[in-house]
């Protein structure tokens, strides 16, 4: 529950309220006697008010030109009343209520709905500001937990493919997931056509199938059960969806043109500049080697034969080389997002050259990102492979546009959509920066499936005192806490007993561990 913190009186009975908390759910009014009998309340919702202090709708009447939206309304009876909508939920951080007469601060609430799933992590560290994303992430991936990872609670609330594709792995290593994704799992195994297409959406009703889809949304089929295999060390979420890889990669050799390219579905989508992003026909060569790997993976579990698969992943490991490495190694592609797909998925011969070119790249930008949400998604890790993990920590703490900090300074306590602030405020496609925050300033990173190894590899990046975290694994609780004492770091961990980690050149056991760097 998050009761209004400030509210504004518009005149004519109308308030708007600001519950200083963007959210997904629905009002809670309390009315008391000041009503009468007859009198109708009319409630809005709405994520942002605009240069007048009036309710921005960001244009959603372009989506709902036949019907109300983001509105309830309700018929008083003179009697005192507290009362929430059933069958609704939206989108919102502020409440406008036309008909009130002389409410106070106590007359609405804003209540916080989502699905049944519990936060599995924490992080805090020295910097406000790093604390503040991560939790504006959070909300933005609670507020979008309806029956599926959903894309906002407010225009659309639908199972886009290509957003959760993008936050999967942060969605298992921040909450209790499991059960949701696994349902989910089954909506795309029922929404994918005998042919083996997909929808941009599911569940769908037909719509997606045409536009919005393609790899960029469709490998949502593969990463699900790959990430719910890593994450609970259940081999049957791959070999269940087997079938299904084998139907989707036939399909895609149908829709190849005479170069051997699939050029249809989304591409670099929503980065800062529109103009200038990565073509899907990159995008998707390298996601076919991907959808490869883990088909090959879960044909090994289930006991199959695996050279097919194998040939067919090194056929296009070779042609995704022939046809975007240059003789020196580096990507013909001068963007971040291609220079750092490549370097994730392993589709090098040298990986020196593409460090020094993902580098080089991103210092042409400033140490910011020029990426839309796939190449963000790759980004981060990409960086750290190279062992740039500073580049990665300038990108996600920067100044100016496009950033988070932009967003932060705006006030943001949720995710945006776009790098430029407008159209939604509650996203998570945007959100894996919290998985390398967890990865990399806490250090706690997947070695084997299910936790039963772990690397401890925290950084201790200049400009941070401290940092904790914890993760609740399957295996249960690994934390990390650090803190620097003048020129030292005072590292502590804490391991379940079934855990080992390996730090440094250790192997260490279930209990606690403390060390103590630059002594």
């Amino acid at each position: 529950m998050y009761p209004a913190i400030e509210m504004w009186d518009k005149g004519e009975g109308r308030y708007i309220f600001d519950l200083g908390q963007n959210m997904s759910g629905f009002v809670r009014l309390s009315i008391d006697e000041r009503q009468a009998s007859g009198d109708v309340l009319d409630i809005r919702y709405a994520e942002k008010l605009d240069e007048n202090g009036e309710m921005d709708y960001f244009q959603m009447g372009n989506h709902y030109k036949e019907s109300d939206f983001a509105h309830d309304r309700f018929l008083c009876d003179g009697k005192p009343f507290v009362w929430s909508p059933k069958f609704a939920y939206h989108g919102f951080r502020f409440i406008e209520v036309t008909g009130l007469k002389n409410p106070d601060l106590s007359t609405v609430s804003g209540v916080f709905v989502h699905q049944d799933v519990k936060i599995r992590s924490s992080f805090e560290c020295s910097d406000d500001f790093l604390n503040g994303i991560f939790r504006a992430g959070q909300m933005a991936t609670w507020s979008n937990l309806f029956w599926m990872p959903t894309d906002c609670p407010t225009r659309e609330k639908l199972g886009w493919c290509n957003d959760a594709q993008a936050s999967c792995e942060q969605m298992l290593t921040d909450f209790t997931t499991e059960n949701l994704f696994a349902k989910w799992l089954q909506d795309l195994f029922d929404s994918q056509l005998p042919d083996g297409a997909m929808p941009g959406i599911c569940p769908s009703s037909g719509w997606g199938y045409g536009w919005g889809n393609g790899p960029v949304s469709d490998g949502v089929l593969f990463e699900v059960p790959y990430r719910l295999y890593l994450h609970t060390g259940k081999t049957e979420y791959l070999v269940n969806a087997l079938p299904n890889f084998d139907r989707y990669l036939a399909y895609l050799e149908t829709r190849e043109d005479e170069d051997g390219d699939v050029s249809f579905g989304l591409d670099d989508w929503a980065p800062p500049d529109d103009a200038d992003k990565v073509h899907n026909i990159f995008i998707n060569a390298v996601y076919r080697v991907k959808f490869w790997r883990i088909a090959r993976d879960a044909a090994h579990y289930a006991h199959l034969d695996t050279s097919p698969y194998t040939e067919a992943l090194e056929r296009q490991i070779a042609r995704v080389k022939a046809k975007y490495l240059r003789a020196d190694g580096t990507c013909v592609i001068e963007k971040q997002t291609a220079a750092a797909m490549l370097i994730y998925h392993d589709i090098y011969d040298d990986l020196a050259p593409l460090a020094s070119q993902l580098a080089r790249l991103v210092e042409e930008k400033d140490f910011h990102h020029d990426c839309g949400m796939v190449g963000l998604r790759h980004l981060y890790m990409a960086l750290n492979k190279c062992g740039l993990h500073d580049y990665a920590y300038k990108i996600v703490t920067a100044e100016g546009f496009p950033s988070y900090r932009n967003w932060y300074n705006d006030g943001m306590t949720t995710l945006y959509e776009m790098w430029n602030m407008q159209a939604s405020h509650n996203h998570h496609m945007y959100s894996d920066f919290m998985s390398w925050m967890m990865k990399t300033i806490i250090g706690i990173k997947i070695n084997a499936h299910a936790y039963e190894i772990v690397n401890i590899e925290p950084h201790f990046f200049d400009g941070l005192t401290f940092a904790r975290g914890h993760i609740d694994s399957p295996k249960g609780r690994i934390s990390v806490d650090w803190k620097r004492c003048e020129d030292r770091i005072h590292l502590h961990i804490e391991l379940p007993e079934t855990v080992d980690a390996l730090y440094a050149d250790s192997v260490l056991h279930g209990g606690t561990h403390d060390f103590v760097i630059g002594a």
